[in-house]
């Protein structure tokens, strides 16, 4: 797997880029407020998760690319 990856949710209100085998950043859209977080994968909802986003996302995410992430970083500060 080639890093960074980027997925968002279908609904449009979590963007993620996937940094590794046991990281993530999330962009969490809040009512008008974006809030971004960075996570270490250390237990299992979070390893599913993470799974999930990279090998069976289609059914509540899509592959986005980096121009889009970051236009959308760019509202979290």
């Amino acid at each position: 797997m080639n890093y960074p990856v980027y997925r968002k949710y279908l609904n449009e209100l979590s963007w993620f880029k996937i940094t590794g085998p046991d990281s993530f950043e999330e962009i969490r859209k809040m009512g008008t407020r974006y809030l971004k977080s960075t996570h270490a994968v250390k237990i299992l909802p979070d390893r599913n998760l993470l799974h999930d986003l990279l090998v069976d996302y289609h059914s509540f995410a899509v592959e986005i690319d980096a121009a889009e992430y970051a236009s959308v970083e760019v509202r979290t500060q």
